[in-house]
């Protein structure tokens, strides 16, 4: 494959397992994939992804898919919510940090969530957006995560609930700004879902 600037890109190899659902990232130059579903079951492993191989480095606590992630340090890769397979597809509000030496144990979210997105704001903050709980309602609640005091903060109400999102930071070309911005995914409400094509960002503490 050839990209931009006439670069080509090798191939890479398969990865070791059909999988939808899992979450991600690169942490020391190496990219991490973690959990997912696997033939109607959740996988807890976690791969390393190079250009010549795919190695199973570790095993999450719990196997989860639907999760979101962020990176942290370079280093770490922070895996919150999920569901894992108990036949009922509950949320799960654990969340573990994965490194390439194992796992650690990571602070509980402040509700069950799965479904939902997470966006880095800076070293020191985190936030996490929507979601879906136990129900199939799709929440418009996010928490801010103080890194500093390991402490949930509540944040202001999406515009409208949402999960199966995307969520990211966006740069102002005029003021060079940083926000939070998300877009798409589904709203699900008693007796069916809409999918959104609506985008809202975080500007001044509101979602605009």
């Amino acid at each position: 494959m050839t990209v931009k600037g006439g670069i080509k890109c090798n191939k890479w190899p398969d990865f070791p397992i059909g999988v939808n659902a899992a979450t991600g990232g690169l942490i020391e130059n190496t990219v991490m994939i973690c959990g997912g579903r696997v033939l109607g079951s959740i996988s807890n492993k976690c791969y390393s992804l190079t250009s010549h191989k795919a190695t199973l480095v570790t095993h999450m606590s719990v196997a989860r898919s639907y999760t979101a992630s962020i990176v942290l340090n370079d280093n770490t890769l922070w895996v919150t919510g999920g569901y894992t397979d108990d036949g009922y597809s509950t949320a799960l509000s654990s969340t573990e940090k994965v490194t390439l030496n194992g796992i650690i144990p990571g602070p509980d979210l402040p509700m069950a969530l799965r479904s939902h997105a997470m966006v880095a704001i800076n070293t020191t903050a985190s936030i996490v957006i929507g979601g879906l709980d136990g129900s199939y309602t799709a929440s418009a609640s996010t928490f801010y995560y103080d890194h500093i005091g390991g402490e949930w903060i509540n944040g202001p109400s999406l515009m409208h609930g949402r999960n199966n999102h995307a969520a990211g930071i966006v740069t102002d070309e005029v003021t060079d700004e940083n926000f939070v911005a998300i877009t798409g995914g589904v709203y699900y409400y008693t007796g069916g879902f809409i999918y959104l094509d609506s985008t809202e960002i975080l500007r001044d503490g509101n979602w605009v």
